[in-house]
């Protein structure tokens, strides 16, 4: 079992979403011991709040964005922005594969600056010395749908 931090207590669960709930504990229960998780801490000079952020020892750090979007709410995504039909009418957001773009590499550059956490020697020089990724979890959209939905272009 994962441990996350903060703990899923009463006033963290109270402060998320239904979707990142079930992450949440889906990260816990299936992910093996020695992988620790952030939820939604601050990171970089702009104070970007990444909902998850996994470490493991050998597999480097995972950044994860969730969205409890439907497929119907999404009326328009290019690769830097996503149009959402919602309560208030249509509104423009930052597409959420480029947000948690940004928290990674906000985590990544702070890291760099300690040279323990580099590559000393060779073509990788200067990098970190593990692995790190990002993606985004749409908790109410199936693949099958992101597929027929999203253009070609867009998908990673």
């Amino acid at each position: 079992m994962a441990k996350i931090i903060p703990a899923l207590n009463r006033r963290t669960l109270a402060r998320m979403t239904a979707g990142e709930k079930r992450v949440a504990r889906r990260l816990e229960a299936l992910l093996e011991d020695d992988y620790l998780i952030w939820y939604d801490i601050p990171v970089g000079s702009q104070r970007r709040y990444p909902d998850f952020i996994l470490l493991h020892p050998s597999r480097g750090l995972l950044f994860l964005e969730v969205k409890d979007w439907k497929p119907d709410t999404i009326k328009k995504m290019d690769k830097s922005t996503v149009t959402l039909h919602t309560d208030k009418g249509m509104v423009t957001k930052t597409h959420p594969l480029e947000q948690v773009r940004q928290c990674t590499y906000a985590v990544l550059q702070k890291l760099k600056q300690d040279p323990r956490l580099c590559q000393m020697t060779g073509k990788y020089r200067g990098n970190l010395v593990m692995p790190y990724g990002w993606g985004v979890v749409f908790t109410n959209i199936t693949r099958n749908q992101a597929e027929k939905a999203l253009p070609e272009g867009i998908r990673e």
